[in-house]
């Protein structure tokens, strides 16, 4: 790991490597403030939407921030993340407080927040004993379906909220059924929020300046959203005309926040906590806060300018203690969350301090101004989801998709139909499953499924790694811990000739290995046999050996 300090090369100029902690906050406050300041913009809106559509309180999105922000960035293992509650995690929370409630939100949500604890608690203990390293042994195509599916999800349940009506199904595929009926029954007034917010979203991104880095496109829907309903008067309840039918609009369609936030906070229930059902929602809100985590942190190092890099299990570590508090006091679990962390970086953020301040921000606005968050339309936070549940799943994943091939097709569909359908770990089950069965059919033994075959050479400043089993993403951590730890080696050699198959998710993990290492002046060759051949024509497509070997 590069040392804070350090000096770091690039093409055009030698940068100094920010120093963290509180020399970083004395050197680079104004960056970090101008940052924090910008992401709040950004992050009130989302955070305030998330936990509505997680049925949630609107409060439990502002914690959540807040204790992401403060708590966070003092104790996480990353340099310019932003801590936050995050679209990945809306399905899992508005799960368990439906079925651990049974009907009744407020003690689902109470039995959640006891789920919430010991989901933390399980993040704590993992960082502990080291296990970091596993957020990258989940194969690519199923993180991908994952997020689709959770992106659709967001969509179906949004669509009543921008529309004004009420959804009797459940179901995304029951909410979508619907929809025929909701637009017979739209509320001409709320809709249009929701409409205006779209297109003010759909304009930033169709004619973005250099404007937008500063003014974030959810403040101005939000601040849409309330000019249209001071005029449609949504603060008095009345009755508005939309096929031939009275309609009601009134401030059942703001937002409500507790006045002060010590009102705000709701404790767990503990009651439940041993029942089959609490432990599925620990267990999915443990993996996925972890895995969405470990990888926004991994994803953030490639894009920070001085190519720092995270202490993962210090992450797993935070992020437990973060979500434990937000379980003990009525917050939403959070995750280190990739768009408001690539804004960050983007708007100059130099520190650790820029998630610190972006939670300052977010304590202070609430805590003077809690009656301006009261004006808020649902209808233009129900914006702001879709276009985030939009960004997920649009068509276009699909194509990218089938392009790395019909293996990555299979398990990304997979993963996507079923957790749509049934269940989000179920899904995620279901696609590793179809993973493992592909990776077996082109040659993995079983008995080199979670452990690859792999002999080490070194000399002097040269390394060879021979793989001789398949090398697939169950097993991939076996090469990754000798990657890890190269030391003075500067030339690496990876020979895959011997190995039956290479998945998707090993090559995109050692083309990333390759780029940072030749950007450092370090040689790094990946070595091929002849007869392996790619299943398509994407530069980072699943091999396969045509013939067979003994030693596979």
């Amino acid at each position: 790991m590069r040392a804070l300090g350090d000096k770091v090369e690039t093409k055009n100029q030698t940068m100094q490597t920010p120093a963290d902690g509180v020399a970083g906050l004395k050197k680079y406050w104004v960056d970090d403030l101008l940052s924090g300041f910008i992401i709040f913009l950004i992050a009130l809106p989302l955070s305030l939407g998330i936990a509505l559509a997680s049925g949630a309180p609107a409060s439990a999105g502002i914690i959540a921030a807040m204790v992401g922000g403060i708590l966070g960035s003092i104790l996480g293992g990353s340099f310019v993340t932003i801590n936050g509650p995050a679209a990945g995690l809306i399905v899992i929370v508005v799960g368990a407080v439906n079925d651990l409630g049974a009907g009744d939100m407020a003690t689902g949500f109470k039995k959640m927040l006891a789920a919430c604890v010991i989901a933390g608690i399980l993040q704590i203990i993992s960082g502990v004993f080291r296990l970091g390293i596993l957020g990258v042994a989940v194969p690519s195509s199923v993180i991908h379906g994952m997020m689709t599916a959770i992106g659709f999800i967001i969509l179906a349940k949004q669509l009543p909220v921008a529309l004004g009506v009420a959804a009797h199904a459940k179901s995304p595929l029951g909410l979508i059924a619907e929809l025929p009926s909701f637009l017979q029954q739209i509320n001409p007034e709320v809709a249009l929020i929701a409409m205006t917010g779209l297109a003010i979203i759909m304009g930033f991104k169709l004619f973005k300046g250099s404007w937008a880095k500063y003014v974030p496109a959810p403040l101005v829907v939000v601040i849409a959203g309330m000019y249209l309903a001071r005029i449609f008067d949504f603060d008095h309840a009345h009755m508005v005309m939309s096929h031939w039918v009275n309609m009601e609009v009134g401030p059942k369609f703001l937002l409500n926040i507790p006045a002060n936030l010590a009102s705000a906070i709701i404790f767990p229930d503990f009651s439940s906590i041993l029942s089959p059902t609490s432990i599925r929602y620990i267990v999915m809100l443990f993996l996925v806060a972890s895995i969405e985590s470990l990888l926004s942190a991994t994803a953030v190092d490639r894009i920070d300018p001085y190519k720092r890099v995270a202490n993962l299990d210090r992450e797993l570590i935070s992020k437990g203690i973060c979500n434990l508090t937000c379980g003990l006091i009525g917050g939403m679990p959070i995750i280190a969350e990739i768009v408001r962390s690539s804004a960050n970086v983007r708007n100059g953020a130099k520190t650790r301090w820029a998630n610190f301040y972006h939670g300052v921000f977010i304590l202070a606005f609430v805590g003077l101004f809690p009656h301006i968050i009261h004006e808020i339309p649902l209808s233009a936070l129900a914006a702001i989801l879709i276009s985030v549940g939009y960004t997920l799943a649009q068509p276009g994943q699909f194509i990218k998709v089938a392009e790395v091939g019909g293996d990555h097709l299979l398990a990304f569909a997979t993963t996507f139909v079923i957790t749509v359908a049934e269940d989000l770990l179920v899904g995620v089950a279901a696609g590793i499953v179809v993973e493992i069965v592909v990776n077996m059919v082109r040659g993995t033994r079983p008995a080199n499924l979670f452990k690859a075959a792999v002999t080490e050479h070194v000399s002097g400043n040269y390394m060879k790694l021979s793989v001789t089993s398949g090398l697939v993403f169950s097993n991939f951590l076996t090469l990754k811990n000798k990657l890890d730890n190269l030391g003075k080696v500067t030339k690496v050699m990876i020979d895959l000739s011997d190995a039956p198959t290479v998945d998707h998710t090993v090559l995109e993990h050692l083309h990333r290995y390759q780029a940072e290492r030749q950007a450092a002046g370090h040689e790094f060759e990946l070595a091929f046999s002849s007869d392996h051949k790619a299943v398509s024509k994407h530069p980072l497509a699943a091999r396969k050996r045509t013939t067979a070997r003994s030693r596979a």
